[in-house]
């Protein structure tokens, strides 16, 4: 999960739609949780705290309680935490914008998300509520009903061909280390989305990384000049 730094926040807002604009300037055009892109009118912004008059009515137009998001997560989202767990979100899950995401989750070829050990009890747990919290993370064997099921096959599938992407895009590139080569393979990386994905397939090249970084839009302060995950809020 890609991590994101919104900057400054918006005042003044008339209706949540309005943080869009700026929303997507500075987080890309990619789905907050499972990193899949959009085009600018297919994403939503999505409130981190329901947007529910009778559930968080000052947060209905806060900057800070906005993300961008699909419309798969974002509905997916609203009906996993329902109206029982919508209390302390912010300590119950991982979030991009808060904490060092891209530490939280480790991506395989066959279009796995799995938690990496190494990490402490506390925080594994949470990044174990938030694969659950983002369907799209999950594995289908794991789901208990049909819609479930759908949602998690269907990131499971775009994740790996976006992993066989990736692989090409690297193959091609280590065959002609030029800047149209690189220019041509941040292209392609924009328009297949995925981050993280992009990021374990050129894990041994920083200099791919850190155009990657930038590219995505990704917080360039959860990197070192190495391009390894430095620490953010709980990661």
């Amino acid at each position: 999960m890609k991590p994101v730094n919104k900057g400054r926040s918006i005042l003044g807002l008339n209706v949540h739609g309005e943080a869009k604009p700026d929303l997507l300037e500075r987080l890309g055009e990619f789905c907050s949780y499972c990193e899949c892109p959009g085009a600018a009118q297919q994403l939503h912004v999505e409130h981190i705290y329901a947007q529910a008059k009778t559930a968080h009515p000052n947060l209905s137009k806060a900057w800070r309680n906005f993300l961008i998001a699909c419309g798969t997560c974002n509905t997916y989202k609203s009906k996993h935490l329902g109206n029982d767990r919508q209390r302390k979100l912010l300590k119950k899950f991982l979030w991009p914008h808060l904490d060092n995401t891209f530490r939280a989750f480790k991506y395989f070829p066959d279009g796995r998300v799995e938690i990496p050990a190494g990490l402490k009890p506390e925080i594994r747990t949470l990044a174990e509520s938030t694969r659950e919290m983002v369907g799209l993370l999950k594995s289908p064997a794991v789901t208990t009903d049909y819609a479930g099921t759908s949602i998690a096959f269907d990131g499971l599938q775009k994740r790996k061909k976006a992993w066989g992407i990736a692989q090409r895009a690297r193959t091609a590139y280590l065959e002609n280390q030029t800047p149209g080569q690189l220019e041509s393979l941040l292209d392609n990386a924009n328009q297949t989305g995925y981050f993280s994905i992009w990021m374990e397939i050129f894990q041994d090249l920083p200099p791919v990384r850190r155009e990657l970084i930038r590219t995505f839009k990704a917080d360039s302060f959860c990197f070192d000049q190495n391009t390894q995950p430095s620490t953010k809020g709980r990661l």
